[in-house]
C-alpha cells in the first residue's frame, strides 16, 4: 500500500464515515487531490470529505490573508525604501529587492527576532566599514559615496522590514512568510480556539519551518492535531544519512511517538532495505538526450505490460502499476513531452508549462535584447546629434523568427524582384527573407529605424518590431508589445496551436497587470511630491521605472508563469518535478538529471545575510545544509515503494553550466550504501545507451572519410577541365585537400553568406585590390599621375561601395582603415620612385589549352587560365604581379624536391601559382607574340624575346619590394624549355586528378583545416 493509502484507512477508520470536521494537511495539492481519491475508494457510499489543504492554503486561510502578488510587492518595498531614503535609485534597488524579500520571508517562517538579527547584521556591517581586519601598516580604504550607500542599506534592514509589514497590514495582504508568521503567533486564537477546527492531521511532512514546528506543536499539544510521518530506518536509524535529518531531531524531541502507544511509529517502515528494487543508472551525453532514454524505457514497460494503457477504474486499484517521470531539472518538460510515444494518451503532466518555453517568449526576449543593445552615432557630417541604430544579429535574428515567418506567409509578402547591379533578372521572394539576406549581401552592421522601415515597405510588423523604446518611456515599450499581440492573432488562428494560443492570452494578461501597476506607481510618484509637474519621475528627475527595469519586472511575472495542464490525476503515467512528488508513491520511477549541481542543487546562497550569520544558533536560518537534507529526503523518500528506478544524468558539462557532467551523490550513496546492506533485495545496473539503427555497432570512422572518382564524378571533374579550366586557386586547393577540392569544385557547396563587424583578412585584402585596379585601370594605363590624395580618396570611394554600413569611427575597422591608408600611401611613393616602370594591363585572365593524354580514350584539351592582377614592364622585364595583403613566404633559390613539392606539398601554394603565372605568360607570348593588353579589343603588347618573370608585391612587407618566382627547372631556362618542362608536369597533375585508384581523401596536414568551410562536414 502507498503511503496515502494507509493514511486514507487510518483516518477513515478512526473517523468514518462523516469526516466534515476533520482537517488533512498535505505538502501540495496534487497529494491533496490524491489522498481525497483513496478515501473515497473506502466507502460505497456517498460521505462528507475532510477538510483537506495544502499547507500554503491552510496558513493563509487560518490566518485570514491575501497573498500579494511579487510585482505589487516589489513595488510596496520600493515606496518604503523611498521614504527612508528619498535618493533611492529604482535601477540598484531592482538588483537587490527581490533577494531582500526572500530573506525577509525566511526571517518570518523561521521566527527570527528581527531586531537581534538586523542588529547583529549592522554590527557586522560595521566591522567591514572599518576594515578592522587590515594589518596595521596598510592603508584604510577610501569611501565612496557607492559604499557609502551600501553601508546605509544594512542600517535601514529593521526599518524597512516593519514598515512593509505595517503597509501591507493595512491593506490585508502578506506575502508567504508573513503569512506564516502571523498564524504562528496568533495560532491559539485562531486555530487551537477556533471550534471550526476539531481534529487536524498534518501528513507527510518532514523538513518544518519554525511557524510550522509553532503551530503544529500548539495544535498537538492541545490534542487537537496528530502528526503522520513517512519515514524509513534507512535514514532514520543512521545518523550520517543526510536524509533523515529533520526526522531524527523530531524523534528525539518525541514528535515520532504514537498518540496512543507513547512509542515510536514504526508502521510502513524498512521499505528501502526491505523490498525488491532493480535500480538502472544511465549516463547519457546530454540534457536531451536524457528524454529519449526515459521515452524509450516506458514503451519498454508499456510493452511488458500488454502494450496499452490500463484503463480508467472509478477509483484508485492498487492493482494498476503506477509510473512517474520526475524531471530534477523542470525545464526537460517539452522535451520529455515530444519523447513519449504517441500512443501515450493516460498521463498526467502536475507541472505547468512554463511560459519561458514558449515560441512568443523567444521573440519578446530578442525584442528587449535588441532594443538593450542600441547603438549611438554622431552624424557624419560632425554634428553632435545621436543616431540610435540596431545591430544586424538582431534584426536577422527577429526576421528569421517562426512566427515572422509565419506573418510573412499569411500577408503573402514579397519583394517584388527587378535587375541587380548586373543586369541579371532577380525573381521575387518572400520579404523578410530579401531583407535579412540584404543585410548581409551589403555588410550592414547597424541599421536605423527609418532604414527598417525603408527595406520593409512600411509593413505594419516591421513598424512595432523596429520601433525604438527610450529606456525612460517603458510605457512605449507596453505599447509596442500590445501592437505586435494584435498582429500576431492571425499568426495564431493559422497555426491553431492551443498551447501557444494560451501563452498569447497569459502575456496579454501579464501586461496588463504590469500596466495597471505602472500606472498606480507613477500616481504614487506625483502624489508624494505636491505641486509637482505630473512627470512619473523620482526625486532625482529621472523616471522611476525604465525600459530595463519594467524587463525585469516582465521577466520576473513570466519565470511565475504557467499553464497548468488539466489534472488526471488517475492516469497510468505522472510527469512531475521533485517537490510535486512529496508524500506520493509510485512502483515506477524515472528520474532525469541525476547530477551534482542539480540534485541537490548547486551550493548557491542568494541572501543578504552572511552564512556565517544564517547558521549561527541564536538566529537559527536555514542554509544550504538544511536544503540538501531536504533534497535527499525527497529523492530517498520516492524509491521507498518503488520497484523499478531509473536513474538518469549527464555525462558532460551542458550549455548553461548547470550540470558538470558529474553524477549526483545519491547514485554513489546507493552504490556504497544501500545496496550492501539489502541483503541482495537491491540490484543495481549501468546499462549503455546506443543511438541509431540496430546493429550499428560503432560510428563510422570520419578519418577514413573518402570519395572514389566513379564515373559520374569523373565525368563532372572532366567537364570542369575543359570548359571552365584549372586556375592556380583550383590546383592548390587540390594539392592542399582533395576532399575540399571534391566539395566545393565538384558538388558546389558553398559557405553561407555571413557577416563579420571586423573586416577580415580576405574582405581587406579585396578592397585594397580594387583600389589597386582603379589606380592601374583609370591612371597608370592612360598615364594620367597618380598622388598621395588621390589613393586616399579611391580609399574612401571603394570602402564605401563595397563595404556599407561596416563603422570605421572606432574600434578594430578604424585601425585597419588607417594601416590600408598607409601601406598604399607607401606603395604609391615606392612605385614613384621606379624609373622605367610601365603598366601593361590590369585584371587580365592568360588562358592556353593542353592536351593531356589518357589510358582508353582521346587526349583531353584542358584549359589553364589564370586571373593577372597587373602585368607590367620594368626596363627590358615582363614582369606578371600578384598583389598580396597577406603573409608571403618563398625560398631564395629552386628546391631540390622541386617536381615532389609542385605536386604533392600543399603548403607551396604561392610557389605554384608563381609557376602558374609564368608558364601561362611565356605560353601567351609564344603562341601570340605578346600579352594581352585589351583583351575584348585584341590589343597584344609585343613582348616576343623579352624576358618574362612572376612574383608578389607584398603588403606585409611594402619595403620588400618585388618578390619573385623561385621556379626553375634546370639549368637550361629558356622560354621553350620551361614550357615543356611545365606542360610535362600539367599532365601528370591532370592525370593524377582523373585517377580512379586515387579517391577524393582528407588531408593530413591537420594545421590546414582550421580555416576550412568543409571542416565540419568532414569531422575535422
Amino acid at each position: 500500500m502507498t503511503f496515502l493509502q494507509q493514511t486514507a484507512q487510518r483516518i477513515f477508520d478512526n473517523h468514518g464515515p462523516s469526516l466534515s470536521d476533520v482537517w488533512v494537511i498535505l505538502p501540495t495539492r496534487r497529494a491533496v487531490s490524491v489522498f481525497l481519491e483513496e478515501l473515497a475508494s473506502h466507502s460505497d457510499r456517498p460521505f462528507l470529505a475532510p477538510h483537506a489543504l495544502a499547507v500554503d492554503d491552510f496558513i493563509t486561510q487560518s490566518a485570514g490573508v491575501q497573498l500579494i502578488d511579487s510585482v505589487s510587492l516589489l513595488f510596496e518595498l520600493y515606496d518604503v525604501f523611498r521614504v527612508i531614503d528619498p535618493l533611492v535609485e529604482f535601477e540598484q534597488f531592482i538588483g537587490w529587492a527581490s533577494v531582500l524579500l526572500a530573506d525577509f520571508d525566511r526571517i518570518d517562517q523561521y521566527l527570527v527576532k528581527p531586531s537581534a538579527l538586523f542588529s547583529y547584521l549592522t554590527a557586522a556591517k560595521a566591522l567591514e566599514r572599518w576594515q578592522a581586519d587590515l594589518p596595521p601598516s596598510a592603508k584604510p580604504l577610501a569611501e565612496t559615496p557607492g559604499t557609502a550607500r551600501y553601508f546605509k542599506l544594512f542600517e535601514n534592514l529593521q526599518t524597512a522590514y516593519h514598515a512593509l509589514q505595517e503597509r501591507l497590514t493595512a491593506q490585508g495582504l502578506a506575502y508567504r512568510g508573513m503569512a506564516y508568521r502571523l498564524l504562528a503567533d496568533n495560532v491559539e486564537s485562531m486555530v487551537r480556539d477556533n471550534t471550526a477546527y476539531e481534529r487536524v492531521y498534518f501528513v507527510g511532512f518532514n523538513a518544518l519551518s519554525a511557524a510550522e514546528e509553532r503551530i503544529i506543536k500548539v495544535l498537538v499539544d492541545a490534542q487537537k492535531a496528530e502528526m503522520i510521518w513517512d519515514a524509513d530506518p534507512y535514514y532514520l536509524d543512521d545518523w550520517r544519512q543526510e536524509a533523515g535529518h529533520f526526522l531524527r531531531k523530531y524523534r528525539d524531541n518525541g514528535w515520532l511517538l504514537s498518540r496512543d502507544s507513547k512509542q515510536t511509529i514504526r508502521e510502513n517502515f524498512n521499505n528501502l532495505l526491505g523490498t525488491e528494487k532493480n535500480i538502472r543508472v544511465v549516463g547519457v551525453p546530454n540534457a536531451s538526450m536524457q528524454a529519449k532514454v526515459a521515452g524509450k524505457i516506458y514503451k519498454e514497460w508499456q510493452e511488458e505490460s500488454g502494450g496499452v494503457s490500463a484503463p480508467l477504474t472509478p477509483y484508485p486499484s492498487s492493482t494498476r502499476t503506477k509510473t512517474a517521470i520526475v524531471l530534477a531539472d523542470e525545464t526537460l518538460l517539452v522535451p520529455v513531452l515530444y519523447a513519449l510515444d504517441e500512443n501515450v494518451t493516460d498521463l498526467n503532466v502536475t507541472m505547468g508549462l512554463s511560459l519561458r518555453s514558449s515560441l512568443l517568449f523567444t521573440l519578446v526576449d530578442t525584442l528587449f535584447e535588441m532594443q538593450r543593445t542600441v547603438h549611438e552615432f554622431r552624424t557624419k557630417d560632425g554634428r553632435d546629434l545621436r543616431i540610435p541604430k540596431f545591430h544586424h544579429r538582431h534584426v536577422v535574428k527577429l526576421l528569421n523568427h517562426p512566427f515572422v515567418k509565419q506573418y510573412e506567409r499569411i500577408h503573402a509578402l514579397e519583394w517584388p524582384g527587378g535587375i541587380n547591379e548586373k543586369g541579371e533578372v532577380l525573381p521575387p521572394e518572400p520579404l523578410f527573407q530579401w531583407i535579412a539576406k540584404s543585410i548581409v549581401k551589403e555588410q550592414r552592421v547597424y541599421l536605423t529605424e527609418r532604414e527598417m522601415l525603408e527595406l520593409g515597405q512600411d509593413d505594419p510588423l516591421v513598424r512595432v518590431l523596429f520601433a525604438r523604446w527610450p529606456n525612460e518611456e517603458p510605457m512605449k515599450a507596453i505599447r509596442s508589445l500590445y501592437a505586435l499581440i494584435d498582429l500576431l492573432r492571425a499568426v495564431y488562428r493559422d497555426s491553431q496551436d492551443a498551447i501557444e494560443t494560451e501563452y498569447l492570452y497569459l502575456f496579454y494578461s501579464l501586461l496588463r497587470q504590469l500596466e495597471t501597476t505602472l500606472n498606480r506607481q507613477t500616481t504614487s510618484l506625483e502624489t508624494a511630491a505636491p505641486g509637482r509637474p505630473a512627470t512619473g519621475k523620482g526625486p532625482d528627475g529621472q523616471a522611476a521605472v525604465t525600459v530595463r527595469s519594467f524587463k525585469q519586472f516582465l521577466y520576473e511575472l513570466i519565470r511565475q508563469t504557467s499553464i497548468p495542464f488539466t489534472s488526471e490525476g488517475r492516469s497510468q503515467l505522472q510527469v512531475m518535478g521533485m517537490l510535486e512528488t512529496r508524500a506520493l508513491d509510485f512502483d515506477r520511477i524515472i528520474i532525469l538529471s541525476v547530477n551534482e549541481g542539480i540534485l541537490p542543487q548547486s551550493r548557491k546562497l542568494n541572501s543578504l545575510i552572511p552564512l556565517d550569520i544564517a547558521s549561527d544558533p541564536v538566529i537559527g536560518l536555514p542554509t544550504y545544509r538544511e536544503q540538501e537534507s531536504v533534497t535527499a529526503y525527497h529523492f530517498y523518500r520516492l524509491l521507498q515503494r518503488a520497484s523499478d528506478i531509473v536513474l538518469i544524468h549527464t555525462t558532460s558539462t551542458d550549455a548553461y553550466g548547470s550540470s558538470k557532467g558529474e553524477p549526483s551523490r545519491f547514485i554513489r550513496q546507493i552504490e556504497h550504501e544501500l545496496v550492501p546492506r539489502s541483503n541482495g533485495l537491491i540490484r543495481i545496473s549501468h546499462p549503455a545507451v546506443r543511438f541509431g539503427r540496430p546493429g550499428t555497432d560503432k560510428l563510422a570512422d570520419l578519418s577514413e572519410l573518402s570519395v572514389p572518382k566513379t564515373d559520374a564524378i569523373r565525368a563532372d571533374l572532366i567537364n570542369l577541365l575543359t570548359t571552365k579550366g584549372l586556375y592556380p586557386s583550383y590546383l592548390n586547393q587540390y594539392v592542399r585537400c582533395s576532399m575540399s577540392f571534391y566539395f566545393s569544385r565538384i558538388v558546389n557547396i558553398s559557405e553561407e553568406e555571413d557577416m563579420e563587424e571586423k573586416m577580415g583578412a580576405a574582405e581587406f585584402g579585396n578592397w585594397l585590390h580594387k583600389v589597386l585596379e582603379r589606380l592601374d585601370k583609370e591612371y597608370r594605363l592612360v598615364n594620367l599621375p597618380v598622388d598621395e590624395a588621390l589613393v586616399i580618396r579611391l580609399l574612401q570611394e571603394e570602402f564605401a561601395s563595397s563595404m556599407k554600413g561596416r563603422v570605421i569611427e572606432s574600434g578594430m575597422n578604424l585601425l585597419l582603415y588607417e594601416l590600408a591608408q598607409k601601406l598604399m600611401i607607401e606603395f604609391q611613393r615606392q612605385q614613384s620612385e621606379l624609373r622605367g616602370l610601365t603598366v601593361i594591363g590590369t585584371e587580365q585572365t592568360l588562358e592556353t589549352f593542353l592536351h593531356v593524354p589518357l589510358a582508353g580514350r582521346e587526349p583531353l584539351r584542358v584549359r589553364i587560365a589564370g586571373k593577372i592582377d597587373r602585368i607590367e614592364r620594368f626596363g627590358d622585364q615582363i614582369r606578371i604581379v600578384d598583389y598580396k595583403t597577406g603573409r608571403v613566404d618563398l625560398t631564395d633559390k629552386t628546391p631540390k624536391d622541386l617536381t615532389d613539392k609542385l605536386l604533392n606539398d600543399g603548403k607551396e601554394d604561392k610557389m605554384r601559382q608563381l609557376w602558374l603565372y609564368r608558364y601561362l605568360a611565356l605560353k601567351n607570348i609564344n603562341d601570340f607574340g605578346g600579352l594581352p593588353r585589351d583583351k575584348a579589343k585584341r590589343d597584344i603588347y609585343e613582348a616576343k624575346g623579352l624576358p618574362v618573370e612572376a612574383g608578389f608585391y607584398s603588403f606585409r612587407d611594402v619595403n620588400g619590394g618585388f618578390k619573385t618566382n623561385p621556379v626553375r627547372f634546370g639549368n637550361d631556362d629558356s622560354p621553350a624549355q620551361y614550357i615543356a618542362d611545365s606542360e610535362e608536369l600539367l599532365q601528370t597533375l591532370v592525370q593524377q586528378m582523373l585517377d580512379t585508384d586515387r579517391p577524393f581523401r582528407k588531408t593530413d596536414q591537420i594545421e590546414t583545416c582550421q580555416y576550412c568551410d568543409f571542416k565540419g562536414i568532414c569531422g575535422r
